[in-house]
């Protein structure tokens, strides 16, 4: 099958898990859960557990909770409470082909801060993908998430990244969420590039701290922090979202 083909309908795929796993996240519900019915849903759908072919990762779902920013393993049977900020990410692997996306999201009782927070993200991951297109470079992605998160006051990662998707999960080119190059010396975006399009960013200080399991990432000062993705396509003219519906669609 067509590498595009095949993607558009990964995507898909994975687009409806997302739409689903968002709405079960919720106070009451614990990671295990999440994690449960999203094997249950790729499964159903006809596509495989991508993050499970990352070699010693042996789960459907990364599942973050406040100052968990990546890489969480969703085993904990601990429930949600009122005001937590609970990050999703999942993929899936289909025909061949991995797509993967984000969401994150208050559950119960909001606040103004946290309301503001989810928002950079998401204003953040919209500019950001406005940028893609062909004859832009990876820089400009970058910067469009760099600006806007500082902008609100708030700091994208500087060591995690979002990246190529295609065959493999994460391939290159590696797109950072801050400039840390000029513009003409990162790679040109060209049509048929499929890309994880992911904002990565902090209500505090930016630096990290690595979790007792060795997998999960925390913010070092205990700041609540935020992971937003979605998994597109370059086209002649920008770019088309492939994991469907999108985060726009169901935030």
């Amino acid at each position: 099958m067509n590498k595009l083909v095949a993607m558009r309908e990964g995507g898909a795929i994975l687009g409806n898990v997302r739409a689903e796993l968002f709405r079960l996240t919720q106070v009451g519900i614990a990671p295990a859960e999440i994690e449960l019915k999203a094997r249950q849903l790729i499964k159903s759908l006809g596509g495989e557990l991508s993050f499970t072919k990352v070699p010693g990762y042996h789960w459907a779902t990364c599942i973050n909770i406040n100052d968990g920013i990546v890489h969480g393993i969703p085993t904990s049977e601990t429930p949600f409470q009122s005001g937590d900020v609970v990050t999703v990410d999942v993929g899936v692997y289909f025909r061949g082909f991995h797509t993967d996306c984000a969401f994150t999201k208050v559950v119960g009782e909001s606040s103004a801060e946290k309301d503001r927070f989810i928002q950079a993200g998401m204003e953040g991951l919209k500019n950001a993908i406005a940028a893609v297109k062909p004859g832009n470079r990876i820089g400009d992605i970058s910067a469009a998430m760099d600006e806007t998160t500082k902008k609100y006051g708030y700091s994208c990662t500087k060591e995690l990244t979002g990246h190529g998707v295609g065959r493999e999960l994460h391939e290159e080119p590696m797109i950072s969420n801050v400039v840390i190059s000029p513009r003409e010396k990162t790679p040109l975006i060209v049509e048929g590039q499929t890309l994880a399009i992911e904002i990565i960013y902090v209500a505090g200080k930016p630096q990290l701290v690595m979790g007792d399991d060795s997998w999960t990432i925390f913010t070092k000062d205990g700041k609540i922090s935020s992971v937003m993705e979605e998994t597109v396509q370059v086209t002649a003219d920008g770019c088309s979202i492939l994991t469907t519906p999108s985060l726009f669609q169901i935030m």
